[in-house]
Formats: structure tokens, sequence, C-alpha cells
């Protein structure tokens, strides 16, 4: 072989091909769409949350929310099954939105603003048999409300009773995970800014969402 041909860098290459990549980029892909959802199942399956005291009352086993068939949101709008999916969901649950209501409602907005950077991983929904929320949702028009169908809103409501808290009246605000499962519960005693510090915890360890 002559020494133009071994110093061809178009023969060189072609003696020694490159290895192939593509197994390698759909592994990284894989991992990174897949890793956060694996993590969250991981921690409810070995009951597994990051160090730290938790503000809340953990819900042990976690509980799916499963949405009753037909159910519409406060504008008539029909409500999709994913509603608790690929978002975490601070929620409130109120037969009438009173004043403890409005005082909790007000904490969770400021909560989520406080969240920067994370604001569009978190959602706020309000569960309520009360039929004019034309207020709160002049007041709060980023706020997912749901007030349609009582028989369907009680069914929905019920999922979120605890041994020691019926959901209606116990003016509790809930977190459920972007699997759709029940996992967090915090009386009206615990502090919003403690709550915040939950939120953020869970944020900054569960990648999902």
């Amino acid at each position: 072989m002559s020494k133009m041909q071994t110093d061809n860098p178009l023969l060189n290459s072609a003696n020694h091909p490159r290895k192939p990549q593509g197994r390698w980029v759909l592994l990284l892909l894989f991992i990174f769409f897949a890793a956060p959802l694996l993590l969250v199942t991981l921690m409810h399956k070995l009951d597994w949350h990051p160090s730290g005291v938790s503000r809340g009352h953990m819900v042990s086993p976690v509980k799916p929310v499963v949405l009753p068939a037909g159910l519409a949101d406060s504008e008539t709008n029909a409500v999709s099954d994913d509603l608790f999916r690929d978002k975490w969901s601070m929620v409130y649950i109120a037969e009438h939105c009173d004043e403890p209501c409005a005082a909790r409602l007000h904490d969770m907005r400021q909560i989520h603003a406080s969240l920067a950077k994370h604001i569009p991983r978190v959602q706020r929904v309000l569960l309520t048999t009360q039929q004019d929320v034309s207020v709160l949702k002049d007041k709060y028009p980023d706020m997912v409300v749901l007030n349609q169908a009582a028989d369907q809103q009680a069914e929905l409501m019920q999922q979120f009773d605890l041994p020691d808290a019926t959901a209606g009246s116990a003016q509790r605000v809930y977190f459920v995970d972007p699997l759709g499962n029940l996992m967090m519960s915090y009386p009206l005693a615990i502090a919003a800014n403690d709550i915040r510090k939950d939120l953020n915890r869970l944020l900054a360890y569960a990648w999902a969402g």
C-alpha cells in the first residue's frame, strides 16, 4: 500500500469503522424519561421517603384516585381521566367553601407561586358540592374546580377519606402524586410554610411530574 493510501483519513476510517452509537442514545433516552416514574414507584413500594422531618401525614399504603366517568368541571367541561396524572396535585375538599376553605385556598396559591421553576409541575384542585363558584374562579382562574354532578362528586370526594378524617369536612390539604396516588394529607393546624417545605422536598427528590 502506498504512503498516500496509508495517510488518507477516509481510507483509514473505512478500515476502522466507528462504534455504533444508536443503542447508547436509546438507552439514555429511556433512562431520562422512565427513571422519574420508576423512582416514584419504588418510593411507594419500599415505603421510602426523603430524609428529613415530614410535616404532613403520610397515607400508607397510598390510595389510587379514580375519576368517575362523566365528571365535569365548574365550566361544564369534561374532565380528563388523566387529571391527576403527570403533575403533582394540591387538593382541597369542602362541601361549601367557608372561611377556613377560603384561607386554605389562599395558602395553596401562595405555596404554588413560591415554587419558582417548579410551578408548571404542580396544579391546585378544589373539590366541592357548592354550585356557585364564580367568585372562586374569578379569584383563582388557574385552579381546577370540580363541582358538577353531585353524586359523582361525592364518589370522588370519598376517595380522600382517611380513618380519622372524612374528606368533606376535614379541612385538609392533600397531595396526589403524578401517578394518581393520594400520598400525603395536611390538617388545618399545619402551617402553609410547612406544607411548602414538604412539597419542595418532594419536587427536589422525585423527578416525575
